[in-house]
């Protein structure tokens, strides 16, 4: 019998005698994000003795004020023998009573803090501090997006070929200047691709750091920090349609620096109107001016949530915004956004506040003003599709068959499963397993195998899936015998790309710009789930498109350099040894397939070893050193006789070191 010591958030608990504490180890634990837990216990009780109700604070006793939260795990360790087996938490889950008096405490130990899924709570992409690539919304970051990284960014953000409205094509015709043909024509920027068609990409690696950050987490990953994983973006398309044009919410506003010069109740400091007694519907007037015709907009916030969004272009006068019931220590400001295209303007604002929505009582007597030129800035965070942290991590899980398996306090090793296999020791625990009682089963099977992206409505992507029964990149197959489905479902979009042909019949047939649309077969903007895909490298076309700038009048100039954008991890077909198809698909730009996808390269083995003829569960039992106890992972190899195992899962008496095996034979 090995000795177990329990300690709760620092103090020994006690322990019945005749208690077991078995930990449970499973693949199964590890590769589903919502129950990264490690290895983790069956709930087991302990005794209600003295030392324990005070841990507990006697939490049977509702009359405790301030006692025991049971709703939060406390930290906690195992001990077997002196030696540390893991760290981890504890949660309380129920007391038993016995005659009046409590008995017992169940409790659940889990060897690391909590599930990813619930660190992540609801939060999403748009939450994390992106800050660091932030930049202005100008031609010149938009034109090195192009084919490099813009500056300041950490060489994270580009401007790829998607388009986000227009449907996009190539015809030296010189007579075509509809503007959705991007060809350059000198002398006609009413055609090509304009500057408010453009939204920015950002690299994936930047939003697992930013992940890592705000939760205080570390990912071990040598896969994160692959050259291949570091080609991956995610394209900032929050909102069907432009970034900025004909959005109203599509800039984020900044706050207007109003001084009233002394007046009150305003406060020259925080620039806002602070409200210091309960006051009847009121009304802000303003007035702004500009020195252009150029478009902009004006919101007013109460207590920091929008309240009025107005749109002007040019200068105005006496607008007003009336208030509802406001109440001591509620508080309104003014700020400022460009309007429409999303570039930088400049703005005089005059405001006046008044006590109530007559117009008469005017509070602030002196008037506020200011002058401001807002930055035109994008904001990435404000800019990050709608998707959960947890689903962003779920589907890189789900489409790279990663595991991931916590190492420490909020450490965890993320790696795809082969690899993670790889790293694994194989031990011979032959003298420890009964070798005379064996239970051998054929493993579970499955009768359809499905691995899919969203089911995206972009132009290309929906007919592809129309005229196939199957999205591209998608991979399915059917077995004849009875089972369960097996699906792997990744919460992204799957763009087919498009290599732009000349339409001009004596032109030059296949051109070498490769672009995205972001449209619907109806040609409306399209939204869907996020957009992952592969910036394989820059490349230089032979034809050039067009790029209409945002001055006045507009400008337009040729460029032929440009990031080549797909779902390939290379730009020329020799090289390409990752794509993002789960299948073999013809690349649209390579015009050639490519065997290396995400099944064959993450989960081929696992899927075929399931499936192989000689692939059986085996059962086994047997009672383990206190060694081994302690040295053994998930990911081992176990050798019993002449032949390999790989752990399916396990049950562990701590006290005894008795062990249920559930292996597989390694084929």
């Amino acid at each position: 019998m090995y000795r177990v010591d329990l300690y709760i958030d620092g103090q020994r608990g006690d322990l019945f005698q005749e208690e077991s504490i078995e930990i449970n180890l499973s693949v199964q634990n590890i590769k589903d994000i919502s129950k990264v837990f490690g290895d983790f216990t069956n709930s087991f009780t302990i005794p209600a003795s003295p030392t324990n109700n005070a841990i507990f604070k006697h939490y049977y006793n509702v009359d405790i004020y301030g006692g025991f939260n049971a709703n939060v795990r406390v930290d906690s360790f195992i001990e077997v023998n002196n030696n540390l087996f893991r760290t981890g938490v504890l949660e309380l889950e129920s007391v038993q009573i016995k005659d009046s008096q409590p008995y017992a405490y169940q409790v659940g130990f889990y060897s690391n803090v909590t599930s990813l899924k619930d660190t992540f709570g609801e939060d999403k992409l748009n939450d994390l501090d992106l800050s660091a690539q932030d930049h202005q919304y100008n031609d010149t970051n938009i034109v090195t997006g192009f084919n490099s990284y813009v500056s300041g960014t950490d060489s994270a953000i580009i401007y790829p070929l998607i388009s986000p409205v227009a449907n996009w094509y190539y015809n030296s015709v010189g007579n075509d200047h509809t503007p959705s043909n991007i060809y350059y024509q000198n002398g006609h920027p009413e055609h090509g691709t304009f500057y408010y068609d453009y939204k920015p990409a950002i690299k994936l690696q930047k939003i697992v750091d930013a992940i890592e950050t705000k939760y205080g987490i570390e990912f071990q990953s040598d896969f994160f920090d692959s050259a291949d994983f570091g080609k991956l973006f995610m394209w900032c398309h929050r909102r069907a349609g432009y970034m900025f044009k004909d959005q109203p919410t599509g800039a984020t506003p900044e706050l207007i620096p109003l001084t009233s010069g002394g007046g009150t109740p305003f406060d020259d400091t925080l620039h806002r109107f602070p409200v210091t007694a309960s006051a009847n519907p009121a009304l802000i007037s303003y007035s702004p001016s500009t020195t252009a015709s150029t478009n902009y907009r004006i919101d007013v916030f109460i207590n920091d949530e929008l309240f009025s969004s107005k749109e002007h272009t040019g200068s105005t006068t006496n607008v007003f915004v009336f208030l509802p019931t406001l109440s001591a220590g509620d508080y309104v400001d003014m700020r400022l956004a460009p309007s429409g295209d999303g570039g930088a303007v400049t703005v005089n604002v005059f405001a006046n506040w008044y006590a109530d929505a007559s117009g008469v009582t005017l509070l602030a007597a002196t008037g506020l003003t200011s002058a401001m030129t807002t930055a035109g800035i994008v904001t990435i965070s404000a800019q990050m599709p709608e998707q959960k942290i947890s689903d962003f991590i779920g589907s890189l899980v789900r489409a790279f068959n990663l595991v991931i398996v916590p190492v420490a306090n909020n450490k965890y090793d993320i790696e795809p499963l082969d690899d993670w296999y790889a790293e694994g020791t194989t031990r011979d625990v032959t003298e420890y397993i009964d070798t005379e009682e064996i239970t051998i089963r054929k493993p579970s099977l499955y009768r359809r195998i499905n691995f899919k992206y969203n089911e995206t409505e972009a132009i290309l992507g929906e007919q592809y899936r129309l005229q196939n029964d199957i999205g591209y990149g998608d991979l399915r197959a059917d077995f004849t015998f009875d089972g369960e489905e097996f699906s792997v479902e990744v919460g992204f979009d799957h763009m087919l790309f498009e290599r732009l042909s000349d339409q001009n019949p004596s032109g030059a047939g296949l051109t070498t710009i490769g672009v995205g649309k972001s449209i619907t077969r109806e040609i409306e903007p399209y939204i869907g789930s996020p957009l992952i895909f592969y910036a394989a490298g820059a490349i230089r076309g032979n034809e050039s498109f067009s790029y209409v700038n945002m001055a006045t009048p507009a400008q337009h100039f040729p460029f032929t350099d440009i990031w080549q954008v797909g779902n390939v991890n290379n730009t020329t077909a020799e090289s390409v040894t990752k794509t993002l198809n789960f299948g073999t698909e013809v690349d649209p730009y390579l015009l050639q397939g490519f065997a290396t996808g995400l099944y064959n390269t993450y989960w081929k083995d696992y899927i075929t070893d399931l499936y192989d003829t000689s692939r059986r569960t085996f059962q086994y039992s047997g009672q383990l050193p206190l060694g081994l106890m302690l040295a053994l992972k998930i990911n081992d190899k176990l050798t019993i006789g002449e032949r390999n195992y790989i752990i399916n899962q396990m049950k562990l008496n701590l006290s005894t070191g008795e062990t249920q095996m559930e292996l597989l034979n390694d084929v």
